[in-house]
């Protein structure tokens, strides 16, 4: 029959037991970090190749710029695209910026191309109704982006960033097409005052609302409105907007008494029209006939 152990013994013994299992964490530590330190070796980093820029989309509203760009992958297995952003700069200030999915998977030793939309909308770049009425036909921008890639070594950030210069829409023009007198009685004249819109766009203009202020014969103004609807115009097309006006002869003087009779008058519109958000003012003056 063995002896049992005596205290001291016992004590060295669970002493033993601890080194040896702290020995073994010790080792399995050691051969995670080494099998690490084997696959940051062994890994390659993903690169991201630019490769163009098109215009998708141009409106009254707003541009979609796609950033067409290539990742390859110089390894042995697949990896995947773990997110997208990017953001967009015009006139100094950043007026857009964006996130995506990831999800796309780039092929062992192969290469994935991604398309990267970055949509702007006008409203939102300073002084851009301005630049719009200067008639300058581009936008200078920067747009910047990134994709994160799932790697053995965790996500990698790959940049991408472009220069360019973004195609720009005209605004309508708004012209004095004449007037037309519906109705004179003893105390009053209606007429329709007629605007042309033109819209030299390859897309149409969205239908608006019209504020306008109406003055007759170089006077001071006898009539105004908010908020007055009109109708999209089509592509490189012409549509109208028909003002309505009744005027008592009292306030308008001698102009509403030259419309009763069918003279020429002079009138001046002036005003803003609301498109896709953008405020367009308009200053109309013109002779025209009142025809019945």
């Amino acid at each position: 029959m063995r002896p049992a152990l005596t205290a001291p013994r016992a004590r060295s013994a669970a002493g033993a037991a601890v080194a040896a299992a702290a020995l073994a964490g010790a080792l399995g530590l050691a051969g995670c970090a080494g099998l690490k330190d084997l696959a940051r070796a062994a890994f390659r980093e993903p690169k991201l190749v630019f490769r163009n820029a098109s215009v998708d989309s141009l409106d009254l509203e707003g541009a979609t710029v796609a950033l067409h760009v290539d990742l390859e992958n110089p390894n042995g297995f697949g990896l995947d695209v773990a997110r997208v952003g990017w953001t967009f700069e015009a006139e100094g200030t950043r007026v857009a910026s964006g996130e995506m999915p990831g999800g796309l998977v780039i092929p062992a030793n192969g290469t994935a191309p991604l398309a990267i939309p970055v949509r702007v909308r006008w409203h939102d770049v300073p002084g851009i109704v301005g630049l719009f009425r200067r008639g300058d036909d581009a936008l200078p921008y920067k747009v910047a982006g990134h994709v994160g890639v799932h790697t053995p070594v965790g996500v990698i950030e790959l940049p991408v960033s472009h220069e360019g210069r973004l195609p720009t829409p005209r605004l309508p023009t708004f012209t004095l097409e004449g007037l037309r007198v519906h109705g004179v009685s003893f105390s009053d004249v209606s007429f329709e005052v007629k605007v042309g819109v033109k819209n030299t766009n390859a897309f149409p203009v969205p239908g608006g609302r019209l504020s306008w202020t109406l003055a007759l014969g170089g006077g001071s103004p006898v009539a105004r409105a908010e908020g007055m609807e009109f109708a999209p115009v089509p592509p490189r097309s012409s549509g109208e907007i028909l003002v309505p006006v009744r005027l008592d002869f009292a306030s308008a003087g001698r102009a509403a008494r030259d419309l009763a009779r069918g003279d020429d008058v002079r009138v001046r519109l002036s005003g803003e029209a609301q498109l896709a958000g953008l405020p367009v003012p308009f200053e109309l003056d013109a002779m025209v006939p009142a025809r019945r």
